[in-house]
């Protein structure tokens, strides 16, 4: 488990100084779902005060097709080889050391962030099962340091090239919050992916759903 330690550590360290993001970032693009059905009270008071989420530069690579659920946006990184979806109304911001963020300003617990690390494993079973990789991450990185942390339940499954992810749900506290979330992991070409979405203990019911849409969508494709 040394290697998830050492990755972990690192990002228990990442210093957050989250601003609105200049641009989209290299080799990028972000496309919106064309049919956008919400029924949720509060969006229209969210996309009121939002500045609108970061456009793709021309010179990107496009998202492909709208393939998405409706209220979703697509990522689509075609140099870190990953693509996953974020619900409509979030808004891309920029984190000291963690590559791809968006949130929901008005909700500040609502967001999904991505980590890219170097390791020189080839597999997620060279470090442990599910259940092992789910407990070293959450304690030792996923959860602020003098947190309750509680892993809830573990799985995994396979995409169509092979890719093996590890899937976990679990919830921290502290004396100012609950959170409650969701983390999905792989390996591929030397980089450990870890995506990570989540909302307020309080909002879980509501937003369950679409945050696991979101892990569900995660896909790295080299």
């Amino acid at each position: 488990m040394a290697s998830v330690a050492t990755q972990s550590t690192a990002l228990v360290q990442q210093r957050v100084t989250a601003k609105t993001a200049r641009s989209a970032r290299s080799a990028r693009a972000v496309a919106p779902v064309r049919a956008v059905a919400s029924n949720d009270a509060g969006s229209t008071r969210r996309q009121a005060v939002l500045s609108g989420i970061a456009a793709a530069a021309a010179s990107l690579a496009p998202a492909g097709p709208a393939l998405a659920l409706s209220g979703f946006n697509v990522v689509k990184d075609t140099r870190k080889g990953y693509q996953f979806y974020y619900p409509v109304g979030w808004q891309e911001i920029t984190v000291d050391g963690q590559d791809a963020v968006y949130k929901d300003i008005i909700e500040p617990l609502e967001s999904v962030a991505l980590n890219i690390y170097p390791t020189s494993r080839e597999s997620l079973t060279e470090i442990g099962n599910p259940d092992e990789v789910a407990k070293t991450l959450v304690a030792k990185a996923l959860a602020v340091p003098g947190a309750q942390a509680k892993v809830l339940k573990t799985a995994q499954r396979k995409d169509k090239e092979g890719h093996l992810y590890y899937a976990f749900e679990y919830v921290t506290k502290t004396n100012s919050y609950e959170r409650h979330a969701l983390t999905i992991v792989t390996i591929t070409q030397g980089q450990f992916y870890t995506l990570t979405t989540g909302s307020s203990e309080r909002r879980w019911d509501k937003m369950k759903s679409r945050l696991q849409t979101t892990i569900d969508s995660f896909n790295v494709y080299y």
